[in-house]
């Protein structure tokens, strides 16, 4: 009986231990989504830098030299930096991008094409978007940032951009149609 009980209680202490672990970040991996666009072994990678050993946080979960390494075969499966490396500009730029994220314009209709993503704000007109992340002429960009303005940015700024675009459409319950 006493076996049993200690047995028991081990297990318990040991599941709430578990259980309050927090990552240095405070975000636990299966929460996190900021590889959800990458596959395969740059899935892996990306999962293990970012949200497994959290590299990019101020206090890490991996030696520099771990970081370092996964960092640098992500970079050279993929020729780009990890997108928990990245930012979005058009994010903190005042703007129906930085709206539209904060949930301030409600999102009715995301699509996205090999040029990226765009989002709308009335599905009636679908062509006049309120905030996207594409490439336009050959550059990068994301936009409306002010009164119709679009802000060059790099390629890994702009995946980043459209992955946050559409992980707002659906959090709203929009779904991203388009090519995958």
């Amino acid at each position: 009986m006493k076996v049993r009980l200690s047995l028991t209680l081990a297990l318990l202490l040991l599941c709430a231990g578990a259980a309050l672990a927090k990552t240095p970040d405070g975000v636990p991996p299966s929460l996190e989504t900021v590889c959800d666009m990458e596959q395969g072994a740059a899935y892996g990678l990306c999962t293990a830098y970012c949200e497994a050993m959290d590299c990019e946080s101020a206090a890490p979960h991996a030696s520099a030299t771990a970081c370092a390494k996964v960092g640098g075969k992500f970079l050279q499966l993929t020729g780009r930096n990890l997108p928990c490396e990245v930012s979005c500009p058009c994010a903190s730029v005042e703007g129906n991008f930085a709206r539209v994220l904060a949930g301030q314009i409600p999102i009715e209709l995301c699509s996205k094409s090999e040029a990226g993503v765009g989002v709308v704000e009335d599905e009636d007109q679908p062509d006049d978007l309120t905030a996207f992340s594409l490439v336009f002429e050959g550059q990068r960009v994301c936009g409306y940032v002010g009164d119709g303005e679009v802000l060059p940015i790099s390629p890994e700024q702009g995946q980043y951009c459209a992955q946050l675009l559409e992980q707002k459409a659906n959090s709203e319950g929009v779904t991203c149609t388009g090519p995958e």
